[in-house]
């Protein structure tokens, strides 16, 4: 073992005074991370799964001339208010195929098979199809959903109904169209939260960053190489990634029963459908710790380059306001390529938006500490205002991911449904939520970890100002600004570009009904407010305790 990386391990074991809560917030973190990127991977498939056992259903458009059996479905039925599908199906000649999935044969004209949810309401269709039971009940491997209520009958080939769908089998790899919406559904959703997420990985990466810059800075000025020292930083935030990744997993696998309740794609998930493999498990295992180092390491580069100016607080270089012109690119993407011509165009668009928001909110940030300090008339708004001149990107850091979230609430206020029984409706609204309570536990992480980061990287500083006569009153008075400015003077903004993107994709079309959107931006904004000020009331018990010492 290497010199560094024993010294690494060390720091993790021993992290020295405020070291043990930073660790922890990073661990929370990055456990937060490594589930919510279980579950995305999880979900996807979970619906690639629910496909293979019902997309037979759709057919495949085989030649009439050549195809086995025939194929229609009558989804506008409805059995005791709720509902309920029916698949006529007919063999065109005889033939050894295998039966379609969930049932033990294929279907003779006059048998019924249903799922057991619809079994259990069988005495309300009894009479309407003639026949006191059912000839069987589908099994697991040909339902949808736990809850499915799905009918297969059996029909002569003169009476399949018009417009059938011709197959080749009853075990063709045909994707469900239901199923197929709601994962170009999910592909938008990741890129909306993606930017959230790895603002969460860099928040995880960034606790107590200045403490670490300088403890690092110092062993560069007695000798250490940049190899070595970067070396170091990795160390550390591998061991912390791996724990958080550990953490995420077994959290995902204890809640795996209550995210199959989640009833998304017409009822809830079989448990098998989201459990976790083995190669799940390497991917979060491995992408969560090398996405957490690779954070770490982004933000020392100053160190391995500067250390003596770490060392003496020097100001870093201002940001460019050619920053601004990132803005424009998501926009003319979305306003260019529409909802029409593809799932891509529209992700690379929304992606772009994300990413212009991401980079700008620091330079946004210095430009309002500089109004800050300019109007200061106190010692509060000067000393908020001259760490955010200092620092704007360290001041951004733990509101980042709030600040996405505004971005990714004001998009979707554009395309929140009423209440509709039109599935896709429905699923887009419950698709809604989901995505909107995803962010939010992104940013209750983030807001949570930048709390405790924010005091420990803000202990030096307040521990001077207390030498030099500063009440401890004003420091946590100033801290508390510069945790709130950031939410409301770039936040707010980003809220609007949301919405202004939702619109020019929709060309114009507002999807929402009723006052839901507002209330949904009208809550983003409390919902950030208030974890701005938990997240102050909870770090300055820390940034009082560190500036002591």
């Amino acid at each position: 073992m290497s010199p560094m990386t024993d010294l690494g391990l060390r720091f993790v074991r021993r992290p020295g005074p405020g070291g043990r809560a930073a660790n922890l917030a990073a661990l929370g973190a990055t456990a937060v991370v490594a589930l919510l990127v279980t579950f995305l991977i999880a979900g996807s498939l979970g619906l690639f799964h629910r496909s293979d056992r019902i997309g037979w259903r759709s057919g495949d458009k085989a030649d009439p001339a050549t195809a086995i059996g025939a194929i229609v479905q009558e989804d506008g039925l409805r059995v005791d208010g709720l509902p309920m599908l029916r698949v006529d199906l007919a063999t065109l000649r005889p033939n050894e195929l295998p039966p379609p999935p969930g049932l033990d044969h294929t279907p003779k004209p006059g048998e019924i098979f249903v799922s057991p949810a619809l079994a259990d309401r069988w005495s309300s269709l009894s009479k309407q199809y003639g026949v006191e039971q059912p000839t069987g009940v589908i099994s697991d491997k040909g339902l949808s959903s736990p809850e499915e209520l799905v009918l297969i009958r059996g029909v002569a080939p003169g009476a399949v109904g018009e417009h059938p769908q011709y197959v080749n089998s009853w075990h063709e790899d045909l994707m469900d169209s239901r199923m197929l919406g709601l994962l170009m559904a999910v592909a938008l959703g990741i890129t909306l939260v993606l930017f959230p997420l790895l603002s969460l990985v860099g928040q995880a990466a960034g606790v107590a960053a200045k403490r670490r810059e300088h403890r690092l800075a110092a062993l560069r000025l007695a000798g250490a190489t940049r190899t070595q020292v970067l070396g170091l930083s990795a160390v550390e935030q591998a061991v912390l990634g791996v724990a958080g990744a550990v953490v995420g997993l077994v959290g995902y696998t204890a809640l795996t029963p209550l995210i199959a309740r989640i009833p998304l794609g017409g009822g809830r998930w079989f448990v098998s459908d989201i459990t976790v493999n083995w190669w799940t498990v390497l991917i979060v295992l491995a992408a969560v710790p090398v996405l957490s180092v690779i954070s770490a390491l982004i933000g020392l580069g100053r160190v391995s380059i500067t250390p003596l100016g770490v060392v003496r607080g020097q100001t870093r270089k201002a940001t460019s306001a050619l920053r601004l012109g990132l803005l424009i690119l998501g926009p003319v993407v979305l306003g260019y390529y529409g909802m029409q011509t593809g799932l891509l165009p529209v992700l690379i668009g929304v992606g772009l938006a994300a990413l212009g928001v991401r980079i700008i909110g620091p330079w946004a940030v210095q430009v309002i500490g500089r109004i800050l300090a300019n109007l200061a008339n106190g010692p509060v708004t000067l000393l908020a205002g001259r760490r955010l001149v200092d620092d704007p990107k360290g001041a951004f850091r733990p509101v980042a991911a709030l600040v996405l979230s505004g971005f990714v609430t004001g998009f979707m206020s554009v395309f929140m449904p009423g209440e509709n029984e039109d599935p896709t409706y429905q699923d887009l609204r419950i698709g809604v939520v989901l995505l909107l309570g995803l962010v939010f536990l992104t940013v209750a992480a983030s807001t949570a970890a930048g709390a405790v980061g924010t005091a420990l990287d803000q202990a030096a500083p307040a521990r001077a100002l207390r030498r030099s006569g500063v009440p401890l009153s004003v420091i946590e008075r100033s801290a508390r600004l510069v945790a709130v400015v950031p939410v409301i003077g770039v936040g707010l903004p980003v809220v609007g570009f949301g919405a202004f993107c939702g619109l020019v994709l929709s060309g114009g079309r507002i999807v929402t009904e009723g006052a839901s959107g507002l209330l949904v931006l009208i809550g983003q904004v409390v919902a950030g407010l208030v974890l701005v000020a938990v997240a102050g009331a909870a770090g300055a018990p820390v940034l009082r305790k560190a500036s002591a010492n």
